[in-house]
């Protein structure tokens, strides 16, 4: 996609994710993770890995964007 690192988002729990949650535009982590990814990342969530923690960041994002509401109801209708 020709994307430089900082326009890509990327999700790690663990010190081997450092190197690229530190590179990345947006860096997203859950509670459990060392601390050094913790206050690293732009965004901690409040569910853990496996129990919500990604839809909880798609959902961050789609808020941000201004497209959650539309994603949310093409999927009601």
């Amino acid at each position: 996609m020709h994307l430089a690192a900082e326009q890509s988002g990327y999700m790690g729990d663990d010190l081997l994710d450092l190197p690229l949650l530190t590179r990345c535009g947006f860096a997203a982590t859950v509670p459990t993770a060392p601390q050094a990814l913790k206050s690293r990342a732009h965004y901690v969530t409040r569910a853990s890995g496996g129990h919500g923690a990604v839809r909880e960041v798609c959902e961050f994002i789609l808020r941000a964007q201004g497209a959650l509401e539309r994603a949310i109801g093409a999927h009601l209708q």
